[in-house]
């Protein structure tokens, strides 16, 4: 908008001058034309290396963001694994816990058996029965 006010003055002084300051006026409106054309080119230049610098960056972004999600899988996976695992150690030892504990009842209801027995026999010995009953 600026330039076209500026060609327009340019344009308003032009009809009263005289030819040198005519010749003058022109050759200062082919400037600013050339100016204008070497801004817009520079425009466009800078538009384009932000657009590539944009483009770049959200190619940065995405691949971070893969990143990051194959690392987290990666993490989890892992997290899975091990809970497995500590399952897996944990299901066994317990496992081996209650068969221990079974093995024990077992070795002492036989001991309690044998007591009782014994007991069973020197009672009826006392009493003069026959311990064959026990």
């Amino acid at each position: 908008m600026t330039l076209a006010m500026t060609f327009a003055a340019l344009s308003i002084g032009l009809s009263a001058c005289t030819d040198s300051q005519k010749e003058s006026a022109q050759e200062a409106e082919v400037e600013a034309k050339e100016m204008v054309t070497t801004a817009k080119e520079k425009t466009s230049e800078l538009y384009d290396k932000t657009k590539e610098g944009a483009s770049k960056l959200a190619d940065s972004a995405a691949d971070m963001a893969d990143d990051v999600k194959e690392s987290t899988t990666e993490a989890y996976d892992e997290a899975k694994e091990k809970a497995g695992d500590a399952y897996d150690a944990t299901a066994e030892k317990a496992s081996e816990a209650m068969d221990a504990s079974k093995e024990k009842a077992a070795e002492l209801k036989t001991d309690a058996a044998k007591k009782l027995k014994e007991a069973c026999i020197a009672t009826k010995k006392k009493m003069g029965k026959d311990p064959e009953d026990c």
